[in-house]
């Protein structure tokens, strides 16, 4: 079969490819649950059509709603308030819905999703017991992993049509749990975009603020979890492609240490072998930091380092301590972040120091030093594999890859990525002096040196993609957002560098009103444990209800 595709890709038009499989994909949402009305152009928030469109019921509703994360669900289902199939049939339309408005999945397993539900529950009716932590919970994946039986095309029409003939390893735990994959989920075109944007499927959009960019390279799981389309959400990460869109869409995500999830059997968007010193992991998106943490919990659980052997055991079993950690704060970093970010922490530093947390400054060794490296890195073979899987069908490349700056990088040679790693290596080593030195527990900083902005305009990762490169955990978390009045352009602005220049161009307060600004925290390598603990610990401080911040400060 994979020959035939080739063969197929290189005589056909690779427009009458993506019209093939566009109409496959469409066919498999069920008629009953399209939209037969959308809403007006010029539409900022379209989360509220999955409300008004009449295809959920109440019921429904609820259990997609913000009643629920996926720690409260799945104690609903496993107490037998809802069936897995009602659960699954609720988020399969709701994500039908949000992909109708927002473009963001690719293939769609609705049908086979509700059969695997309903197998469920006839086990839950002749035993009384769930099958797992997850029994139940709808999840989607990034179009990067394997499902047995559909395609892992990553966004190039030469992969469609294609189906992959295994199940990534990770898939296979969290279905044992008793997860139930609904869909997989959009990706940009040669994945080193921050971005949702491919020939095959074409542009994906945030749900929040319809016109401004979802992120990327996870965009399609960014915006179907902030339509609130599965429980739990998986992407990969190797420059914040789990944060980014997380963070562009007001959802939660989590970059792990490399090695501390399984990552074996994945679809590659790359060279199998590559080894540029930034290796990808993955990473779920959630709605909130527990359900990062049943996740990981649950696949750790497995003992997946039986299986894979680049996870590394013992690790993330150590068990926690209740603590107010000591917060170092990242204000910025060699590139100037945008009023609404720079407001972002101001307030949560503020909120926690009257939470009575310790915080401090810190002052990391300069971040866009860090990313000119991970750029270089991220290129060293010129783009061969990218440039030569668009060649296989003709098909050009986006905008969005062509405006990241990556497409005409050259090639390096063996001994200049001898010199960049060494490069990376003393990054590496810089950050944890200065971690030393701070005496911090975790660092707070931006996810992006502004909130989303214009489609194809998230292309600098400077941020995120240094927390890859000295391999630290990260989880961002959602809380205020953009605001006219409350962010106005900073008329005392004086550009630290031209890029600085360029990005705070991007920045026009009515256009981006409304759109999330969500905070990163960080630890240090394989402090993912404690992080997630000390994570729900702030997210509750700065996100939770009076009276659950009351029962925190009394707790300390």
């Amino acid at each position: 079969m994979a020959t035939e595709s080739i063969v197929v890709a290189s005589v056909r038009p690779w427009q009458e490819i993506r019209d093939a499989k566009k109409a496959e994909q469409a066919a498999r949402i069920p008629i009953e649950w399209r939209l037969t009305e959308y809403p007006p152009a010029g539409t900022i928030d379209v989360r509220p059509v999955a409300s008004a469109c009449g295809i959920l019921s109440g019921r429904e509703l609820k259990i997609t709603g913000e009643s629920y994360d996926a720690t409260s669900l799945a104690a609903a289902i496993a107490s037998g308030i809802y069936s897995a199939e009602d659960v699954v049939v609720a988020f399969c339309k709701r994500a039908a819905v949000g992909h109708q408005l927002c473009n963001n999945l690719t293939e769609i397993m609705f049908l086979d999703a509700i059969e695997d539900a309903k197998k469920l529950d006839q086990y839950f009716k002749e035993t009384g017991k769930t099958v797992g932590p997850l029994h139940g919970l709808p999840m989607t994946f990034k179009d990067c992993f394997h499902v047995k039986g559909y395609d892992y095309c990553n966004g190039y029409i030469s992969k469609t049509f294609n189906p992959s003939t295994s199940t990534t390893y990770v898939i296979e735990l969290v279905k044992t749990a008793g997860a139930i994959v609904i869909a997989k989920t959009n990706v940009p075109q040669t994945m080193l975009v921050a971005e949702a944007d491919n020939n095959v499927f074409g542009q994906t959009k945030n749900p929040v603020v319809h016109h401004l960019t979802c992120g990327g390279s996870s965009g399609g799981e960014g915006s179907n979890m902030g339509f609130r389309g599965s429980a739990i959400g998986v992407g990969t990460d190797v420059g914040g492609s789990v944060r980014i869109p997380a963070a562009a869409n007001g959802v939660y995500g989590y970059r792990p240490t490399c090695g501390l999830l399984p990552f074996y059997g994945y679809a590659a968007s790359g060279y199998t072998g590559v080894n540029t010193g930034i290796p990808a992991t993955l990473g779920p998106l959630a709605q909130s930091v527990r359900d990062l943490t049943l996740f990981t919990r649950v696949v750790r659980n497995s003992k997946p380092w039986i299986v894979d052997p680049a996870v590394v055991p013992d690790v993330f079993e150590k068990g926690t301590i209740a603590r107010k950690p000591i917060v170092g704060v990242i204000f910025s970093s060699g590139l100037t972040p945008h009023p609404p970010v720079r407001r972002a922490l101001q307030e949560a530093v503020a909120k926690l120091k009257a939470a009575g947390f310790e915080v401090k400054e810190f002052i990391p060794p300069t971040l866009t030093s860090i990313r000119e490296v991970t750029a270089k890195l991220f290129t060293l073979d010129g783009l061969s594999y990218q440039k030569n899987t668009l060649k296989e069908s003709g098909e050009p490349p986006v905008q969005s890859v062509l405006d990241i700056g990556f497409w005409n990088m050259p090639r390096k040679s063996q001994e200049e990525a001898w010199v960049l790693n060494t490069r990376r290596l003393g990054f590496c080593k810089q950050m944890l002096d200065r971690w030393q030195e701070a005496q911090v527990d975790v660092v707070l900083c931006p996810v992006g040196p502004h909130t989303p902005v214009l489609p194809g305009q998230w292309n600098n990762d400077t941020y995120t993609v240094a927390w890859n490169a000295v391999d630290y955990p990260s989880v961002v978390i959602p809380f205020t957002t953009a605001d006219p009045e409350l962010d106005p352009k900073d008329t005392d602005f004086v550009a630290l560098s031209e890029t600085d220049a360029i990005n705070e161009a991007k920045y026009d307060p009515e256009l981006l009103a409304g759109a999330p600004a969500g905070l990163q925290i960080v630890a240090p390598k394989w402090g993912d444990e404690q992080l997630l603990a000390d994570v729900e610990v702030i997210d509750l401080i700065l996100n939770g209800k009076p009276e659950a911040k009351l029962r925190l400060r009394r707790a300390f």
